[in-house]
């Protein structure tokens, strides 16, 4: 379990912390005190290094140091939940909801992304079925998975099954824990465009928004019927943006996202936005639906539709144990690649992002991200006129 922080107050020379806010996003640390902490730790690490044996078991487990197996998958499933409840609270046709109310339900655990109290993004443990909705909803930023590693050892350890449910870089680093993936440990990556850091988050809440981190209980970031940023203090709505579809260009945090404008810098070098994956099961949006083959005999699914790739031999039995919890219809393989970009490279950075990423800290991000969409913006706004 995960300490709670106490204040302390020490002496820092100013040039420093000018220079340690200039750096807060490339550490991805939510605040000064999150940047020093990090700082302390990565230093008693550094100094422990004297107990160091050279066994090279740090080296081996790294993720970013070794390619990790993929596979390409042999089936592809477009899919929702039959629970109407269910199906209609989730994002995605609910694919998510549907393993992990399995996995409790049966006496498992499941780790996944929660938005804790304060605009805190990180994965939780969850054992009972009472606590799966923390784990429902996307959440279109950089997740925290360090307190759960040596959770999800240990429960792996015990023979407990473990379902874990995160970004491809995520399971990865999860699955370079062992040398051979556990019978017990199953792995869901989802179909990740990139994200921005907890950091920018923050940011926009509070700089742009002028909402303050204690006042904020939970954020959706996504809608059923709509791609609406959402701001929650307890059960109250204290803030929603209009819905990206229909509203482009109004939520500054919601169009950089989309637009690739503040990703991580490794989002743009991904190793896993490729047609082979990484984990047991691949979801995700189904984009492109009907592009290759019929899908008039699909019924209408008017909040949203997984995409399902199963990868090895035990994400299909996953897949065929919880088959009638779901509509699902096997569609191409290829259909399900060519729909989505990031089931086939990561996102480009091109020259509008490359520009906002050298300005905006001079101008701000809202000066910034106009400046750099000023022709798109007028677009929209004159079809809007016209329309």
């Amino acid at each position: 379990m995960s300490e709670n922080k106490k204040k302390y107050a020490y002496w820092m020379k100013p040039s420093m912390v000018e220079e340690m806010i200039e750096m807060l996003d490339t550490a991805n640390a939510t605040s000064k005190s999150d940047f020093v902490c990090q700082a302390v730790q990565f230093y008693i690490g550094y100094l422990h290094q004297k107990k160091c044996i050279d066994c090279g078991l740090c080296q081996k487990a790294c993720p970013s140091l070794h390619d990790t197996v993929c596979l390409y998958p042999s089936v592809a499933y477009a899919a929702w939940s039959k629970d109407e409840e269910d199906y209609r609270s989730s994002t995605s046709g609910g694919m998510a909801s549907v393993l992990t109310h399995y996995f409790l339900a049966n006496v498992g655990i499941v780790y996944g992304c929660t938005v804790i109290p304060g605009i805190e993004i990180k994965h939780i443990r969850i054992d009972n079925l009472k606590d799966a909705y923390k784990l429902k909803g996307s959440k279109y930023v950089q997740s925290s998975i360090v307190d759960v590693l040596s959770q999800i050892r240990q429960d792996v350890k015990d023979g407990t099954n473990v379902l874990f449910i995160g970004t491809p870089c995520q399971v990865t680093a999860v699955k370079r824990m062992y040398e051979e993936q556990p019978d017990n440990l199953f792995l869901v990556d989802l179909i990740c465009h990139g994200v921005p850091s907890n950091k920018w988050l923050v940011d926009y809440i509070a700089n742009t928004l002028k909402i303050k981190a204690d006042k904020v209980s939970s954020i959706g970031f996504r809608l059923f019927e709509a791609f609406s940023l959402c701001v929650y203090n307890d059960d109250r709505l204290i803030y929603k943006s209009g819905n990206l579809w229909t509203h482009r260009y109004e939520d500054l945090y919601y169009n950089t996202f989309i637009d690739g404008f503040t990703y991580r810098d490794s989002c743009f070098n991904c190793h896993y936005a490729k047609p082979e994956r990484v984990s047991d099961i691949t979801i995700g949006d189904f984009w492109g639906l009907g592009n290759e083959t019929d899908d008039n005999y699909i019924p209408k699914h008017p909040y949203g539709i997984s995409c399902v790739l199963p990868l090895t031999e035990k994400g299909k039995r996953l897949i065929s144990i919880v088959k009638d919890k779901l509509n699902i219809y096997e569609r191409p393989v290829t259909e399900a690649i060519n729909g989505n970009d990031q089931l086939r490279f990561p996102k480009k950075k091109n020259l509008r992002i490359k520009f906002f990423r050298r300005i905006h800290k001079y101008i701000g991000v809202d000066a910034a991200y106009k400046l750099c969409v000023c022709d798109k913006i007028v677009k929209y706004k004159i079809r809007k006129i016209i329309r």
